[in-house]
């Protein structure tokens, strides 16, 4: 019974692991998993990114920024834009 109770533990951690990496709720993904164990690791892994979440996580860390052009996020080193072509100004020294 102890065992089937830590398996059950490690689907919820996987799960919430997933969920976290994809920009959503690692909580909401340790209940998923932990109720529904391994169907509910598959639909962790299923699910798709919620990009917003990932970019303003992204943006938030510093390591990308917005294109003043086209406003998608692009790396703090890129000089030209990948999506409009467009020169990207360096940022100044902080």
């Amino acid at each position: 019974m102890e065992i089937l109770l830590i398996i059950w533990v490690l689907f919820g951690i996987a799960a919430a692991m997933v969920m976290s990496n994809k920009g959503r709720s690692g909580c909401g993904g340790f209940a998923m998993g932990f109720l529904l164990g391994p169907i509910g690791l598959i639909i962790a892994l299923v699910m798709g990114a919620d990009h917003r979440e990932m970019e303003k996580t992204e943006l938030a860390s510093g390591n990308m920024r917005k294109c003043p052009q086209c406003a998608e996020v692009i790396r703090v080193e890129a000089k030209k834009c990948r999506f409009c072509g467009s020169d990207v100004p360096p940022l100044p020294p902080s």
